[in-house]
């Protein structure tokens, strides 16, 4: 039978020493989720924009195919991330499963077709709300402010064109998702 010996105090401080510096890699991690899906985005935003205002071509909507690849390498990092995580915390599932939440929901919306020309404003709520919570939870103001710019930047969404709403959407995801992203990043 194995006997187990009583930790030192220096030994159990290093123990809790290295599980919260590796709680801490699991939310720096977050940054390439929020850099890859800002950039995405924002890009989409503005190749629909583009043409939907400067050219005659009938679907604008499709440059928004670039999230489909998007997705894919979401899904293989954030699997290989956990994967390699020493240490999962109630923290990592609750924000996992409040972006799977706020995904599955924006699908639903999005393929009911009822939305109509509200659909980017009604986008901005949900990122707003899950961005939010995912700064409150990983205790990121950054991240807490850029979710509460959604909010405000829908507010202006919701009072424009369609296709200016584009571009609001764009100035929207810099500041809610690139700037955080690229601040937690490098903390």
């Amino acid at each position: 039978m194995k006997s187990t010996r009583q930790m030192t105090g220096e030994e159990s401080l290093q123990l809790i020493s290295r599980m919260i510096n590796t709680a801490k890699g699991n939310v720096k991690g977050s940054s390439f989720h929020l850099l890859l899906w800002g950039w995405v985005v924002m890009l989409a935003n503005l190749g629909h924009f583009y043409l939907m205002e400067f050219t005659s071509y009938p679907h604008p909507y499709i440059v928004w195919l670039i999230t489909i690849p998007a997705w894919i390498v979401s899904f293989i990092y954030g699997y290989r991330q956990s994967s390699r995580a020493t240490v999962r915390t109630y923290t990592d599932d609750i924000v996992l499963w409040t972006w799977v939440a706020m995904s599955f929901s924006l699908i639903v919306l999005i393929f009911s077709g009822q939305l109509g020309n509200l659909i980017t404003p009604v986008v901005l709520l949900f990122a707003g709300m899950a961005t939010f919570i995912s700064g409150l939870l990983l205790r990121f103001r950054p991240l807490i402010y850029g979710g509460s710019s959604f909010w405000l930047f829908s507010a202006v969404a919701f009072q424009v064109s369609p296709s200016y709403a584009l571009l609001v959407s764009a100035i929207a995801i810099a500041c809610g998702y690139l700037i955080p992203g690229y601040m937690l990043k490098s903390a």
